[in-house]
């Protein structure tokens, strides 16, 4: 653009200069004009010795030989008048228009010339820098990353520590004929790691490093995602050995299909050839290696992957507790945290969280921890910044009557009850009834470990568990609320994938109806092709799972009415209970009713829910259950 803009302003300067030198011309060389009315008065007294015609415009000369310009309004007439006396004619063709239209066009074609050169050179320079541009200088600071900045990724380190061995010392393979793969694919989930782990790769065999985005060879004109594979390619055969980084790899290989294609398809189909060949070319003595990443492996193009191109395939996944401690160390380390900071608690609480995700924690309870004043991170910074980055800020403003509250309180209550009760849910962690993103309130539980596979029954659990809120709001309300939107929706998608996904049901059997269809993305999945008989029996078992799941629910909150009572009364005074505080609240309430057993007129007539109590109100009737 640069080079434009100034080839456009030489033009119009020389432009410029040109007309000014013709202006000069102009006025050093015109005759002074005189009047029509005075040139028919020295025609009359034959003063006039020479006339010269250029259109309609007269120069004339005098007897003392001095020339005068006029305009003549009618020619034919002027001529008229001459005939007869002693003038000496001169017609001359008017050819300023003709000269005028030619400088213009002439102007106009070497704009149009300066342009389009200008725009060719510009792009062939943009092109021919767009690999060298893309080269990240590993010596500073900030990029020189290596295996000791990474964490929670053992598996992944270890393969690719091979690659590092290769760049370091490529003739230790190369005498025995090993040949290192020419590239690796990392997938996985975003934010698991990736980019940093591509960056420590060449940190650590100190290597020039290409980086790149799928996205930067797709262009609108076909051939030039093309023309930048290839100029990549030639400019790090150049820098040997070195390492290519290709981020976001499916927005240039992805699947080609057959038939017709759009333009953006030919473009990216002509890119993916370009690829393909040029990793194909490699030469044995070549120590390039490209590492691509992406997050949608399912929609790569087949030739892209197989062996010879991208030779390996390492899965990048969310880290397991030991690994979020490792990460969490790691980011600690560059925090000030106090000594009292348990950060295998917080690793705990952090199930499925990513990399990225414990970096954003650390960083939001240091911002957390600035904000209140303190000079250290403590153990509530963590768990205000995990509440913040799950659930979203505190809805201070909103303003709930007593009502709602009371409806939520049950709610959450009916979601705590059942999550204490059910042998196979995971432990307690927090109740809460303060409004938080979208949420009104919360039941958070954490798992002892983490889950590589769920039951049956624990799934089942889980959805027993989501529907407490509803079961509560039935139970003791009598009348249904939007609050349990969010449990219905998560409860029907697990109910949905037990039947469709994982061959949870006695009916239909071990049959596979739904296939994942986002990669590591997550989402619903789509349903394979099936009759319209299947589609209704798949239907009639997720609404019976979620029926019986709801029944279930329904059942053993009536069995803890007083329980419920209580905790929604204690919830609606103090708004948030931990896992601590709710087992205190359970352990009063079993030891009412033990009295209550032993002395159960007492304990009944005292009771806030004795009409709705499904417990015996007697002795004679707890014998007769007994028995």
């Amino acid at each position: 653009m640069a080079l434009l803009v100034r080839n456009m302003l030489i033009c119009f300067l020389f432009a410029g200069l040109a007309m000014f030198m013709a202006l000069l011309w102009f006025i050093e060389h015109r005759h002074p004009s005189q009047d029509y009315s005075e040139v028919i008065e020295h025609l009359n007294n034959d003063q006039i010795v020479k006339l010269e015609f250029t259109g309609n415009k007269v120069a004339f000369t005098n007897r003392e030989d001095h020339t005068f310009v006029t305009t003549v309004p009618d020619v034919s007439k002027f001529l008229e008048r001459i005939q007869g006396k002693n003038i000496r004619v001169i017609v001359k063709a008017d050819r300023f228009t003709i000269i005028y239209v030619t400088i213009l066009s002439v102007f106009v074609v070497l704009l149009i010339m300066a342009t389009w050169w200008s725009a060719n050179r510009t792009k062939k320079e943009e092109e021919s820098k767009f690999a060298s541009e893309k080269l990240i200088n590993l010596s500073g600071k900030d990029l020189n990353l290596t295996f000791k900045d990474i964490a929670g990724i053992p598996e992944a380190k270890e393969e690719l520590e091979e690659i590092v061995s290769f760049l370091k010392y490529p003739e230790n393979f190369k005498k025995i004929g090993a040949t290192i793969p020419k590239g690796i694919l990392l997938q996985g989930p975003p934010g698991t790691g990736k980019t940093m782990l591509a960056k420590a790769v060449a940190g650590e065999a100190k290597v020039p490093f290409y980086s790149f985005s799928g996205s930067d060879f797709v262009e609108m004109f076909v051939g030039v995602g093309a023309s930048r594979v290839r100029d990549l390619f030639k400019e790090a055969k150049k820098n040997t050995p070195c390492i290519v980084f290709i981020d976001e790899i499916d927005a240039v290989g992805a699947s080609r299909t057959g038939g017709a294609s759009a333009g953006g398809q030919e473009e990216r189909g002509q890119t993916l050839n370009a690829l393909l060949v040029e990793m194909d070319g490699f030469n044995t003595e070549d120590t390039i290696v490209v590492l691509a990443a992406t997050n949608r492996p399912d929609i790569l193009d087949s030739a892209l992957k197989r062996p010879g191109r991208f030779d390996r395939q390492i899965n990048i996944l969310a880290p397991d507790v030991k690994g979020r401690l490792k990460i969490l160390e790691v980011y600690g380390n560059k925090v000030a945290l106090h000594p009292e900071v348990n950060l295998e608690d917080t690793a705990k609480a952090t199930s499925g969280f990513t990399g990225a995700e414990l970096a954003n924690l650390v960083n939001e309870a240091a911002l957390m921890a600035a904000r209140k004043g303190n000079d250290q991170i403590i153990n509530e910074d963590f768990e205000r910044a995990r509440d913040r980055i799950l659930m979203g800020i505190e809805r201070k403003g909103l303003v709930m009557s007593e009502e709602d509250r009371k409806i939520l309180a049950f709610h959450e209550a009916g979601h705590g009850i059942l999550a204490s009760k059910l042998p196979k849910s995971d432990p307690l962690h927090k109740i809460t009834i303060v409004p938080r993103g979208m949420a009104l309130g919360q039941t958070q539980q954490l798992p002892i470990s983490d889950h590589p596979a769920y039951s049956k029954e624990y799934l089942r659990t889980k959805i027993i568990v989501l529907m407490g809120g509803r079961a509560a709001e039935e139970l003791i309300f009598k009348e249904q609320t939007t609050g349990a939107q969010g449990d219905l929706l998560t409860a029907t998608q697990i109910a949905t994938d037990m039947i469709c996904k994982w061959g949870m049901s006695n009916t239909l059997g071990p049959q596979a109806y739904a296939v994942e269809s986002s990669g590591f993305l997550g989402g619903a999945g789509s349903r394979l092709i099936m009759g319209v008989e299947t589609t209704k029996r798949i239907d009639k078992e997720v609404n019976e799972l979620l029926t019986s799941c709801y029944g279930e629910a329904v059942r053993i909150l009536k069995q803890e009415q007083c329980l419920l009572k209580n905790l929604a009364e204690i919830l609606l005074q103090v708004e948030t209970l931990d896992g601590e505080e709710f087992e205190i609240i359970v352990e009063c309430s079993l030891k009412k009713e033990a009295a209550a057993v032993a002395n159960p007129e007492q304990s009944c007539s005292t009771c806030t829910v004795k009409e709705n109590c499904s417990q015996p109100h007697n002795l004679r009737e707890t014998d007769a259950i007994a028995a």
